[in-house]
């Protein structure tokens, strides 16, 4: 029978942050924290948003899984969790059955911390109409420090799931010929990143020539030509963790101007992931950033430079102005690394990092990216 030890999260820091929290017990909401918990992932959370999927616990006691009856066999077998209460869609609220589990707690009157950027307001007010007494405030910021520091497993997951985007992107750019269509690489993208071992495809942003200038643009019908550029920022769900690869390659011989700016953003890429070390804070590697890219005349208008990563897009830390988070060891991060002139070109580098008591450990290894790939036209 499954237990909590055969989570793929660290639910022990989990329970030990909502200890230490001072509330007496928290309620997650969003699919993610729900799936890092009940370490099942509920496909109706995002599908169906009014079927709502809650856990509450108080980071001791074992928790109670508030559940659609309609996937409590599924939960049964894929969770840890046993104490689980369901509702009948449609007849009985959601918030009816947090409110009985509270009772059943004894935290009618308590202090509970509610993700409520995903709670809607009309569930709230169910909720403060039911327990007129109960103190609520968000916790969002809980969940995000108890997960970001991985566990050993999550980050074999995520180094898996990057390496095989990596090797799907590399040969679709490969396999990128005169003539083909931004939707082709994509179909073929698509293809090898779910054959890679993902359960889903995230995002295709893969583009060429003057529509690699822009950051998310979807594939379009746009035909390559000798001396394109290609550029693909783009991820996948492996076991619910995404994945988020920047390369970029060329139809056809480099140029001296592709040499000159890939040279340089390389040079900046190396330097902000060497600063990825326990001690220093995202606010300072984007600070640093700031610096390389006056230094090298790129322009730099972004709002971060790179991201946390799980099984959320973004993450904490963020490599930004405003994240002073000290980095320590078992966290993941990705530096993104770029420069674009909108409808005329863009080069892209993303890769996974992983802090560790020493130097950082590049985990996206299988496509580096050094040099710009060059792909015959």
């Amino acid at each position: 029978m499954k237990t909590m030890l055969d989570a793929v999260g660290d639910l022990d820091r989990m329970g030990r942050t909502i200890v230490e929290s001072g509330f007496d017990a928290v309620v997650a909401v969003s699919p993610e924290n729900v799936n890092y918990i009940s370490d099942v992932f509920v496909s109706t959370q995002v599908d169906i948003r009014d079927r709502l999927a809650l856990i509450v616990w108080d980071g001791q006691r074992a928790p109670t899984f508030v559940l659609c009856a309609v996937e409590e066999g599924y939960v049964r077998q894929e969770s840890w969790i046993t104490d689980i209460r369901t509702y009948k869609e449609f007849v009985t609220s959601p918030i009816t059955v947090l409110a009985d589990v509270l009772c059943d707690l004894g935290l009618e009157q308590g202090r509970i911390g509610i993700e409520l950027d995903y709670l809607g307001a009309g569930y709230l007010g169910a909720l403060n109409n039911l327990l007129p007494a109960l103190d609520v405030a968000r916790c969002e910021n809980l969940f995000a420090t108890a997960r970001m520091i991985k566990s050993p497993r999550e980050r074999e997951i995520m180094t898996r799931a990057f390496r095989g985007t990596e090797q799907a992107l590399m040969e679709t750019f490969q396999a990128a010929r005169p003539g083909m269509t931004e939707r082709d690489m994509c179909f073929g993208l698509s293809d090898r990143i779910l054959r890679s071992g993902a359960e889903s495809v995230a995002f295709t942003h893969i583009n060429a020539g003057p529509n690699t200038g822009f950051p998310h643009m979807d594939p379009s019908g746009y035909e390559l030509r000798p001396g394109d550029i290609l550029k693909a920022d783009t991820g996948g769900y492996y076991s619910r963790y995404y994945s988020n690869v920047g390369r970029t390659a060329k139809l056809g011989a480099l140029n001296d101007v592709d040499r000159s700016w890939w040279g340089r953003l390389r040079e900046i890429h190396h330097a902000i992931i060497d600063m990825l070390r326990p001690g220093n804070a995202g606010r300072e590697l984007f600070e640093a950033a700031t610096r390389l890219h006056e230094k090298h005349d790129i322009p730099f208008p972004y709002a971060h430079n790179g991201h946390g990563i799980g099984l959320q897009l973004h993450e904490f830390p963020l490599i930004s102005p405003h994240d002073d988070t000290v980095y320590e060891p078992g966290m993941m991060s990705t530096v993104e690394t770029r420069v674009r002139w909108p409808g005329e070109v863009g080069y892209h580098m993303e890769d996974l990092i992983e802090i560790t008591d020493g130097a950082p450990v590049v985990r996206s290894d299988y496509f580096d990216n050094e040099e710009i790939l060059v792909v015959d036209a």
